[in-house]
C-alpha cells in the first residue's frame, strides 16, 4: 500500500502548498475573503482532486485532510486581513487541525453525504456552512432545508455564459431571490468576463470569484486584488461592457 509520505508522484505532504483566490463583493469591490485550494510544489503537475481520490482509496485521506487545512489556517494567517473569510473545501468527517483564524467558511459539495451531527459539530466550532458547486448534480432544494446553509455557492456551469443565455441569467435570477428569502449569501463561480460579471451583479449575486476577479496564486498580490476591487467599485465595467451584451441583457 502506499503512503502519504512517499506518492507514487514522488511528492510527499510536506512539499504540497496552498493557492488563495479572491472572493470578491460584487456591489461594493471589497475583498470579502480567500478560497484555499491545495496545490503541489511549483513546476509539479499534481492533480489535486486525482490526489484526493487516491488518498481515499489507499486509506490515508484524514493525513491529508488535516495538511491541507493546516497549509490554508496557515495562509489565513499571513495574508487575510480584518474579517476576511477562509474558505475551505474538505470532507466533513475529519476533525479541523487546531487553529486560531476566527473567520472561516467549510464548504460543503451538494453531492457529500453530511449528517445532521457533523453539521451541528462544525457549527459548534463557530464555523458558516456553504453549499459549494450548487447545480453541478440536481441542484436538490432538499439538501438546502438539511443543512441550512449560510450561503450558496452556484457553480460555473450555471454562471459560464449568464451574459448570453436567458435561461442561465433566469435561474440565476431565482436563485437570487432565494437565498434573499432564506437570509443566505450567493457566490457565483467561475466569473472569466466582463459581460459574464455584469449579468451576475444583475441576476442579484452578491459574491463572486473566478479568473476575472482573480486567480488563485500562493502568495496574493494585494496591488492586483486592490485593482480589481476599485475597477468593481467605481463601476467602471459597467461602461466598457460591449453594445452586444447591452443588446442581450436588455431583453432579460
Amino acid at each position: 500500500m502506499a503512503t502519504s509520505t512517499n506518492l507514487a508522484t514522488g511528492v510527499r505532504l510536506q512539499e504540497l502548498t496552498v493557492a488563495l483566490q479572491p472572493v470578491l463583493n460584487l456591489r461594493t469591490g471589497k475583498v470579502h475573503g480567500f478560497e484555499a485550494l491545495l496545490r503541489g510544489p511549483a513546476g509539479s503537475d499534481i492533480n489535486p482532486p486525482a490526489l484526493f481520490r487516491r488518498a481515499r482509496r489507499e486509506h490515508w485521506l484524514g493525513e491529508l485532510e488535516d495538511r491541507a487545512r493546516s497549509l490554508a489556517f496557515e495562509a489565513a494567517e499571513r495574508y487575510l486581513e480584518g474579517e476576511e473569510v477562509l474558505f475551505l473545501n474538505g470532507d466533513v468527517r475529519f476533525p479541523m487541525p487546531p487553529h486560531s483564524y476566527p473567520h472561516v467558511v467549510m464548504e460543503v459539495s451538494e453531492a457529500q453525504d453530511v449528517s445532521h451531527h457533523q453539521v451541528e459539530n462544525l457549527r459548534r466550532q463557530g464555523m458558516k456552512l456553504y453549499l459549494d458547486d450548487y447545480g453541478v448534480s440536481h441542484g436538490n432544494l432538499a439538501r438546502i432545508l438539511d443543512i441550512r446553509p449560510c450561503g450558496i455557492k452556484v457553480d460555473r456551469s450555471i454562471v459560464r455564459g449568464i451574459s448570453q443565455d436567458v435561461r442561465r441569467f433566469a435561474i440565476a435570477r431565482a436563485l437570487s431571490s432565494l437565498a434573499s428569502d432564506l437570509g443566505m449569501e450567493l457566490v457565483a463561480e467561475g466569473i472569466e468576463t466582463s459581460e459574464d460579471l455584469v449579468a451576475s451583479r444583475r441576476a442579484g449575486f452578491t459574491l463572486g470569484q473566478g479568473y476575472y476577479l482573480g486567480r488563485p496564486v500562493v502568495d496574493p498580490d494585494r496591488q492586483e486584488i486592490n485593482r480589481v476591487s476599485q475597477l468593481l467599485s467605481d463601476l467602471v465595467i459597467e461602461r466598457v461592457t460591449s453594445a452586444r451584451f447591452r443588446l442581450v441583457a436588455s431583453s432579460l
